[in-house]
C-alpha cells in the first residue's frame, strides 16, 4: 500500500511506533541501522572518549534525560526508517519528494540536521552552543552520530568523578534541539509552513523550559518511586542558566514558574 508525503511518520503514535518497535525487534538489523550504531560509536569515542557496545547505544536510547516522543524519534533515527530520500526513489512520479526543498539535494537525516540551509537547524544549533558555552567551554563539534548518541557522553572532573547533572544537561540540550529541528522540517515540507527565526527561537526556548519542568516533576519521589531522579543532579544541570536564579531557594525542584534565562542570549546569535 503507498504512503502519501502527507501520511509520513513524523511524530507518530504510541501504537505506530509499537508496531513498528516489535517488527523490527523480531528482523536482523538492517544495513542502514549496522551503520548508524557505528556512527554513533565512533562520534562519541573521538569526541569523549568512550566507546560504546551495541547494547549501551541501544540503552542510552531510553534515557529518562530524553522524552518519550524524541526517545521513540532517535530510535527511528538508529533504524533510517523515515519517508525521505533515497526512499522516494522507486516510488513512480513522487521521485521529487527525495530531494530537499530549499537546498535541492538528496535530502539525509544529516543534511536535515546538520546542512539544511532552511531556517531553522543552524539557527537552533547556534542557540544550543551559546546555551551550552555560557557554562562550559567545550562544545562538540556536532555530527549525526553525536546526537544519535547524546546520551552516551561521560563527563568527569578534573577528579575523576562522573558529572551527572553536565550529562543530563548536554543529553537534554541536544535530544531537544535536534527533535523540534526535524518538527520544523515538516511543517515546512508537509504543510508549507516556513517559520521566522523569532517563531524559531520562542518555540526552542519553550521546548527547553517544557524539558526543565520535566526534569523537575521527575524528583517527586512519591510519584516516581526508585524511577524519580536525584535531586542533585537536576540541580547540577540546570543551575547557572535559570532566569532570576539568586532569587530561587536552593532546592527549586518544587518551585513552580522556574525558567531557563535564555532570551539576551539567544537574541545576540544574529543568524541570518
Amino acid at each position: 500500500m503507498f504512503t502519501s508525503p502527507g501520511m509520513l511518520l513524523a511524530e507518530g503514535t504510541q501504537r505506530l511506533f509499537t508496531k513498528l518497535i516489535v517488527k523490527l525487534k523480531g528482523s536482523p538489523l538492517r544495513k542502514s541501522t549496522i551503520s548508524n550504531l557505528d556512527r554513533a560509536r565512533h562520534c562519541v569515542a573521538e569526541q569523549f572518549g568512550f566507546f560504546p557496545s551495541d547494547a549501551e547505544i541501544w540503552k542510552s536510547l531510553r534515557s529518562t534525560n530524553i522524552n518519550r516522543l524524541t526517545r521513540n524519534f532517535l530510535w527511528l533515527c538508529m533504524h533510517d526508517t523515515f519517508h525521505i530520500g533515497t526512499f522516494w526513489d522507486h516510488v513512480t512520479n513522487f521521485e521529487h519528494f527525495g530531494s530537499c526543498i530549499t537546498c535541492r539535494v538528496p535530502e539525509t537525516m544529516e543534511h536535515i540536521a546538520l546542512e539544511c540551509e532552511a531556517p531553522g537547524q543552524r539557527f537552533i544549533w547556534c542557540m544550543a552552543e551559546r546555551l551550552w558555552t555560557a557554562r562550559f567551554r567545550y562544545w562538540p563539534k556536532l555530527h549525526l552520530g553525536v546526537i544519535l548518541g547524546c546520551a552516551l557522553p561521560r563527563f568527569r572532573s578534573h577528579g575523576g568523578k562522573r558529572l551527572r547533572g553536565k550529562e543530563n544537561f548536554f543529553t537534554t540540550l541536544i535530544s531537544t534541539s535536534i527533535h523540534l529541528i526535524w518538527r520544523i522540517r515538516n511543517e515546512r515540507v508537509l504543510e508549507q509552513k516556513v517559520a521566522c527565526e523569532h517563531e524559531i527561537e520562542n518555540r526552542w526556548i519553550a521546548s527547553m523550559n517544557a524539558a526543565l519542568k520535566r526534569d523537575q516533576l521527575l524528583t517527586n519521589k512519591t510519584r516516581f518511586g526508585t524511577l524519580a531522579k536525584k535531586k542533585h543532579v537536576v540541580l547540577e544541570a540546570w543551575s547557572g542558566i535559570l532566569q532570576n536564579e539568586d532569587s530561587l531557594p536552593d532546592d527549586w525542584t518544587s518551585t513552580k514558574g522556574v525558567l531557563v534565562g535564555i532570551w539576551p542570549a539567544a537574541r545576540k546569535i544574529g543568524v541570518g
